[in-house]
C-alpha cells in the first residue's frame, strides 16, 4: 500500500504544472492595451494580450521563470524570478511609452531570442523611431549613423570590409524577418527593393556572422524585421515630395529647374480570420541631382503572416521591383561635375526583381522548435549604354532546415542544413551555374546567472558550373558576463570566409574608360576577428534617463582578400591580391534628458585599415577607408512638434584606386566630410508632416573619385493612418 501511495505522489509531481496569468495596462491612464507579446525566456512558449489587456500561458512545468514582454511604442520590460508551482500566478504589468524605441530583445545575433544585455557580439539595433524622424526611402541613409557603418556609393561597409568593390561582392548579408535575401550575380544587395514603410525594426551584426549565416556575411549581417499586420483593418499612406538645390556656382549649373522627386508609399493590411495579411504599393520617381541620377521605379510588396493553432505559425513575403535607373561612372570634367561624359548622356539600366521568402515554424514542445525556411530570386536586367548593351538573367533558390531545442533553463542547440542554387545568362558574365551547401551548429550555455557561453561552427561548401570551387570552415566563440543588470562586458572569437561572386569571376565589360577582364581563378577570402565590448545602461532621472553607452575594440585579419585592380593598361582584373588587417575602436552614446523632451544619440568610429604582407608587416592604407568617423543626432519632442539636428563627419579617404590626386594641379581632390541635416515635424489630428533639409550648408565632396556627392534637398513628408 505505501507503494502505491509513493508512486502516486511521484507521479503527481510528474504530472504537476501551473501557469502564468495577467494582465498589461498603459502605466500612464491604465487602459489595457491589446496585441502586447508575452514570450517565457528559455522556452518556445508565449503569447499575445486580448481586447481586455489580459494573457495566460499554460502549461508549464515547475520552475522559475522570466517574461519578455513588448509592444511597438512601448519600452520593452521583464519580469523575473516567477515561481511557478502546481498553480495559477497573477501579475500585472505597466508599460511606459518608449521615448527612444529601441527594441531591447533581439534574434539574430544568436538565431534565437536574447535580452540586448546578453548579446555575444556587436550589434546595433534600430527601432522605427530613428527610420520615421529621417523620412528615409534608403535603408543605408539610417544605418550610417549607427557605430562602424558608412558606406561608400551605396555600397554598405560594416568596419571597412568591403571598401567601395565597383558594387560587386558586398561583405554583408541582407535577411528579411530571418531569410536571406539573395543577391544578384554580383553579389551586391538591392537596396531599394527594402519595404521602408513596413520596417518594425532592424537588428545589424557589425562582427562577422559567417558561423551562422555563411558566406555573404564576412561582414556583418542586416536583418529586418517586417511589421505584422494590426489586430484590426487600417490603410497608411505616406507621401515624400522635394527638390535639389541648384548648384552653389553658376559654371555648375546644369539645367534650367530645380531636380524633383517624389516618394509614395500606400499600404493596406487587415486581420483574416486567425492570419493576417498586407500589401504596400511603393512608387519612386526622381530627376537626381546630377545629369545621370534619375530613376522611375514601381515596387509591390505583400506579407501574410498565418496563424495555426498555438504551435504552428507561418509568413509569406513577396517584393516585385521595376525600374529604370540612369547610368554613369563619373562625371563629365572637374568644371561640369554634375553633367555626364560625352556620348553617355542617355546611358540607363532597366530590369525587373521578383523576390519570395518564407518561413514555417513548428513548436513541437516548449522546449523544440524546427523551423523551415526558404527564398526565391528572380531577376532581369538590361544595360543600355553606349558602351554595352547587355542583358543578364538569373534565378536563384534558398533552402533551409533548422532545429533549436532547450535541453535544460541554461543549455540551448540551434543547427541547421542550408542549401542554395543560382543559374545565370549574362551577356557580361556569360552562362554559370553555382551550388553552395551547409550545416551549422551553435550551443548557447548558461554558466550561473551572470555568464553565458556561445559556441558555433558552419561548414559550407561551393560549387561553380559544377566544380568545386572551395570548402570553408567557420567557427566562433563568444561570451557573455552580465555583472549587474546596467552593465554587461563580452567577448568573441571568429573564423570568415567569402566566396568570390560570379561577377569577380567573370565579368567581361566596359564603361566609359573602364575595361573590366574576367579572372576565373579566384579563391575565397578569409578572416580571422576577435573583439571586446561593454554595454552600460542607466535609468538616470528626469535631467538624463535612458542612457546607454556601448564601447568594443576590435582587430580582423584578411587573407586573399578580392580588389579590383587597374594594371598599366587601364585594364581592370578582380584579384586575390590582398592581405589585410582592420582594427579599431566604436563608442556609441544614446539617451534622453531634460524628462525625456531631448534625445541624443552620437557614435565615433576609429579605424586602422591595413593593406600587410604575409609576415604582418604594414604595406599601404587599403583603399575607401575612413580612417575617423563621428555621426551626432540631438532631437526634441513636445506637444506633439519634433524637431532634430544632425551632423556627419567622416575624414578624408586616404587611399583610392581609380585617380589619385594630383597635389600640383588640385585635380581629384579628396576632402573629409561635414554633412548637416535638420527636420521638423507636427502631429495634427493624426495627420504626421515632416519637412527635412539635407547637407544644408550646400557641402561638395566625393565619396568616389569623379562622382560628386549629394546637394543640397529640401523634402515635405505627408503620413496618414485611416
Amino acid at each position: 500500500m505505501k507503494k502505491i501511495i509513493l508512486i502516486f505522489l511521484f507521479l503527481s509531481l510528474l504530472s504537476a504544472q501551473g501557469s502564468i496569468t495577467g494582465s498589461v495596462t498603459r502605466a500612464d491612464n491604465g487602459e489595457p492595451l491589446l496585441g502586447v507579446n508575452i514570450l517565457v525566456q528559455g522556452t518556445f512558449t508565449g503569447t499575445a494580450t486580448n481586447a481586455e489587456g489580459q494573457f495566460k500561458i499554460e502549461p508549464l512545468q515547475p520552475g522559475e521563470y522570466t517574461l519578455f514582454v513588448s509592444m511597438i511604442g512601448f519600452e520593452k520590460y521583464t519580469e523575473k524570478n516567477i515561481v511557478v508551482a502546481d498553480k495559477e500566478v497573477l501579475i500585472e504589468i505597466q508599460l511606459k511609452q518608449d521615448v527612444l524605441s529601441a527594441p531591447q530583445v533581439v534574434v539574430t545575433a544568436s538565431r534565437n531570442v536574447q535580452d540586448v544585455m546578453e548579446l555575444p557580439v556587436s550589434m546595433s539595433v534600430i527601432g522605427p523611431r530613428k527610420i520615421h524622424d529621417r523620412a528615409t526611402v534608403n535603408l543605408i541613409e539610417v544605418m550610417k549613423f549607427e557605430p562602424g557603418i558608412s558606406s561608400i556609393r551605396g555600397q554598405l561597409n560594416i568596419r571597412g570590409t568591403s571598401g567601395y568593390t565597383l558594387g560587386v561582392g558586398d561583405r554583408t548579408l541582407l535577411l528579411i524577418d530571418g531569410v536571406p535575401v539573395l543577391g544578384s550575380g554580383a553579389g551586391n544587395i538591392t537596396w531599394t527593393m527594402v519595404p521602408m514603410s513596413e520596417i518594425d525594426h532592424v537588428e545589424i551584426i557589425r562582427s562577422g556572422g559567417s558561423a551562422l549565416y555563411g558566406s555573404s556575411a564576412l561582414g556583418g549581417v542586416v536583418n529586418i524585421l517586417t511589421k505584422n499586420a494590426p489586430t484590426k483593418a487600417e490603410t497608411r499612406f505616406r507621401f515624400k515630395s522635394g527638390m535639389y538645390s541648384e548648384p552653389k556656382y553658376k559654371q555648375w549649373q546644369w539645367r534650367s529647374q530645380p531636380g524633383l522627386f517624389n516618394y509614395l508609399d500606400l499600404t493596406h493590411s487587415r486581420p483574416i480570420g486567425k492570419h493576417s495579411a498586407y500589401v504596400r504599393f511603393h512608387k519612386a520617381k526622381s530627376d537626381g541631382y546630377k545629369r545621370q541620377g534619375w530613376t522611375d521605379a514601381n515596387n509591390i510588396t505583400g506579407k501574410v503572416k498565418f496563424n495555426f493553432g498555438e504551435r504552428y505559425n507561418a509568413s509569406l513575403f513577396a517584393n516585385y521591383y521595376a525600374d529604370k535607373t540612369a547610368l554613369a561612372s563619373q562625371w563629365k570634367n572637374a568644371a561640369n561635375p554634375f553633367s555626364a561624359p560625352s556620348g553617355e548622356e542617355d546611358d540607363y539600366t532597366e530590369g525587373t526583381k521578383l523576390h519570395l521568402n518564407g518561413f514555417f515554424n513548428m513548436i513541437l514542445s516548449d522546449k523544440t522548435v524546427i523551423k523551415l525556411k526558404g527564398s526565391m530570386y528572380d531577376v532581369w536586367w538590361q544595360n543600355h549604354s553606349a558602351t554595352n548593351d547587355n542583358g543578364i538573367d538569373e534565378q536563384k533558390g534558398y533552402g533551409e532546415i533548422l532545429i533549436s531545442t532547450t535541453l535544460s533553463q541554461s543549455t540551448q542547440i540551434t543547427a541547421g542544413l542550408v542549401g542554395q542554387t543560382a543559374k545565370i545568362r549574362a551577356g557580361v558574365y556569360g552562362d554559370h551555374s553555382s551550388l553552395s551547401m551547409a550545416a551549422y551548429i551553435q550551443a548557447q550555455q548558461r554558466i550561473g546567472k551572470k555568464l553565458t557561453l556561445n559556441t558555433g561552427a558552419r561548414m559550407e561548401t561551393y560549387f561553380v558550373d559544377e566544380e568545386e570551387l572551395d570548402e570553408s570552415l567557420a567557427p566562433q566563440i563568444a561570451l557573455n558576463f552580465r555583472m549587474f543588470d546596467w552593465l554587461s562586458f563580452r567577448s568573441s572569437v571568429s573564423s570568415g570566409f567569402r566566396v568570390p561572386a560570379i561577377a569577380e569571376m567573370y565579368t567581361r565589360s566596359q564603361l566609359n574608360i573602364f575595361k573590366v577582364e574576367p579572372n576565373p581563378d579566384l579563391i575565397a577570402e578569409r578572416s580571422q576577428a576577435g573583439e571586446v565590448g561593454m554595454t552600460v545602461k542607466l535609468l538616470g532621472n528626469k535631467w538624463i534617463s535612458d542612457m546607454t553607452m556601448d564601447v568594443v575594440a576590435f582587430k580582423s585579419t584578411f587573407d586573399q582578400l578580392i580588389e579590383a585592380n587597374q594594371d598599366d593598361k587601364g585594364i581592370i582584373h578582380f584579384e586575390n591580391i590582398t592581405d589585410a588587417r582592420i582594427s579599431g575602436l566604436e563608442v556609441g552614446l544614446s539617451g534622453a534628458m531634460l524628462d525625456k523632451s531631448l534625445l541624443f544619440s552620437t557614435a565615433y568610429t576609429q579605424l586602422n585599415p591595413e593593406e600587410i604582407d604575409k609576415d604582418g608587416n604594414t604595406i599601404d592604407t587599403l583603399a575607401y577607408r575612413f580612417r575617423y568617423t563621428l555621426v551626432t543626432t540631438i532631437g526634441t519632442r513636445l506637444m506633439g512638434v519634433t524637431a532634430t539636428l544632425e551632423n556627419r563627419y567622416m575624414s578624408r579617404i586616404e587611399r583610392v584606386k581609380l585617380f589619385q590626386e594630383n597635389a600640383i594641379s588640385g585635380e581629384d581632390k579628396r576632402v573629409p566630410i561635414h554633412i548637416w541635416n535638420a527636420s521638423l515635424g507636427y502631429d495634427y489630428r493624426g495627420w504626421d508632416f515632416l519637412f527635412r533639409v539635407e547637407n544644408m550648408f550646400q557641402y561638395y565632396y566625393t565619396e568616389l573619385e569623379r562622382n560628386m556627392g549629394e546637394e543640397r534637398h529640401l523634402s515635405l513628408t505627408v503620413s496618414k493612418k485611416i
